[in-house]
């Protein structure tokens, strides 16, 4: 064969390869723009404003160790950028911790968004600082000269991680919070006697090597209003409606419910908190350590931890005064912390999504709008619309379209994302449909955070055995979303690109 009938069959190779690998799909990435997120919801009215705003300026509150050591009054305005904090405005920082201000986990891609990436050392901004990073990775560890390690699956451009033991030292089932970092070492302790040795980190690093760690990622905030506002008829109304599309698929599909009232539980990853006011007072608890009216006791009571500072800390002010800033005879600073951060949450508009590109619209027919659209039957579980109530006391939230892009329910999703921990009626394998609204602007996907690529958080859906990430590869029942996952696999390239240039569009 000739040099030059070699060269040109290598050039046409080339050519069809570099054909092929411009037709793969490909997710682009965190959608540019405006963050198109992070205001109220339309239609408040005055006093429900004035409410929204006092809960954002709780939320991004920089906590400090004790009720006397904050750098400014508590609750007063530091005039800096919340996502810039370095003068601690609040009080009651646990002495084990996770994060020392609700929005240093939640500010992608506004404030009341998922995880994000933070400037490290703000006291030198905006002339020095490094390029933003994971806040758990330099920034929370070591603010205000505390001195924890930072375990080895905490990443500098990884996700935030709250992290969760699979079983106890006897082997029994555990599933519980462990705060990965102490107030040793921090200039506002005023207790000598807080040593490592006194109040230790856990060993993580070998309860990592030993599989029996679980990690969870930050949750948008947007919209949670809505989704609570959403009756549980609707919920149950809806599953039954799509029973005869779902059942040839193997997707079932049920609610976790509350241990007390048995109505259907609908926040966080395994839908195991009934309302925004418990899920915001147990992020204070577990999350930060503030102890509050529905958490009152303290995560960790280590005496020589502990000192100046009252138990419980953040509750309903009684103050003669206002000369702390949480006096009782004025309405907006009366209300604790923890309960502005739920009215906050509870008043969050959802994102606004993006206009459809002409491929885009093509992946919203694929992925399914309804019965009679079904697409590959995304929408089976990613129900793209429910209507809150028709009653509610906040106007604004009543009778409302909720384009959450969930059913609420809990699902089996198989071995390879099983984190072997059970919540309410939410088994080692079960996860709530994670509402994909504002999805175009999240960094990580899937509960652990595992990755920042769309396409891999959909393929994972499949549920299958993984090296990394698979627990107990045979006690679990294959996911629920195989056989949709196995439609999306045959689809032609172009086809799998539109399904992710429209969830990016969210």
């Amino acid at each position: 064969m000739s040099v030059k009938l070699r060269s040109s069959r290598l050039a046409a190779m080339l050519a069809l390869s570099f054909t092929v690998l411009c037709l793969a799909q490909k997710d682009s990435g965190v959608r540019g723009g405006p963050p198109g997120a992070g205001g109220p919801i339309p239609g408040l009215q005055a006093n429900e404003q004035a409410l929204f705003v006092e809960g954002k300026a709780r939320m991004v509150q920089l906590e400090a160790v004790c009720d006397n050591c904050n750098d400014v009054i508590l609750g007063s305005n530091t005039g800096e950028d919340p996502n810039l904090a370095t003068l601690t405005n609040s009080s009651g920082l646990g002495a084990r911790f996770n994060g020392d201000q609700c929005s240093v986990c939640h500010q992608q891609p506004a404030i009341g968004g998922s995880g994000g990436f933070l400037v490290p050392n703000p006291q030198d901004a905006p002339n020095r600082y490094r390029k933003p990073e994971n806040p758990m990775f330099d920034l929370i560890p070591h603010r205000k000269g505390a001195q924890n390690y930072v375990p080895s699956f905490i990443t500098r451009y990884g996700p935030i991680r709250e992290v969760r033991f699979q079983r106890r030292p006897d082997g029994t089932p555990d599933g519980g919070v462990h705060q990965l970092f102490t107030v040793v070492g921090r200039s506002d302790v005023g207790a000598p006697g807080c040593t490592a040795p006194v109040l230790a980190q856990p060993d993580f690093e070998t309860q990592y090597r030993n599989g029996n760690l679980s990690f969870r990622i930050p949750l948008q905030l947007f919209g949670l209003g809505l989704i609570e506002a959403i009756q549980d008829a609707t919920i149950l109304s809806n599953s039954a409606s799509t029973k005869a599309l779902r059942g040839p698929l193997g997707i079932g599909g049920m609610p976790n419910r509350s241990g007390n009232d048995g109505t259907i539980a609908r926040f966080g990853w395994k839908a195991q908190n009934k309302s925004l006011t418990i899920f915001a007072s147990e992020a204070y608890n577990v999350e930060m350590g503030v102890t509050n009216d529905l958490f009152p006791t303290s995560t960790d009571e280590t005496p020589e931890c502990s000192h100046g500072k009252n138990e419980p800390n953040d509750i309903t002010r009684v103050d003669p005064d206002d000369s702390r800033n949480q006096g009782m005879n004025n309405p907006m600073h009366m209300l604790p912390d923890w309960l502005e951060f739920a009215i906050f949450m509870r008043q969050l508009a959802p994102p606004d999504p993006a206009p459809l590109s002409a491929s885009a619209q093509r992946g919203q027919r694929l992925f399914g709008t309804g019965l009679n659209s079904p697409g590959i039957g995304c929408f089976l579980c990613h129900t793209p619309t429910m209507m809150t109530g028709p009653r509610h006391e906040t106007e604004a939230l009543q009778n409302r379209p909720a384009n959450l892009y969930s059913d609420l329910l809990i699902h089996h999703m198989g071995p390879g994302l099983a984190d072997n921990v059970t919540q309410g009626l939410a088994q080692g394998d079960m996860f709530r449909t994670t509402p994909l609204w504002g999805i175009g602007k999240r960094l990580f996907f899937l509960h652990d955070g595992r990755t920042s690529d769309l396409l891999a958080a959909i393929t994972a859906h499949a549920g299958a055995q993984s090296e990394d990430h698979g627990h107990d590869g045979g006690s679990y029942p294959p996911s629920e979303a195989t056989a949709v996952i196995q439609r999306f696999s045959a689809l032609a390239p172009g086809d799998k690109q539109a399904i992710l240039d429209f969830l990016r569009s969210l």
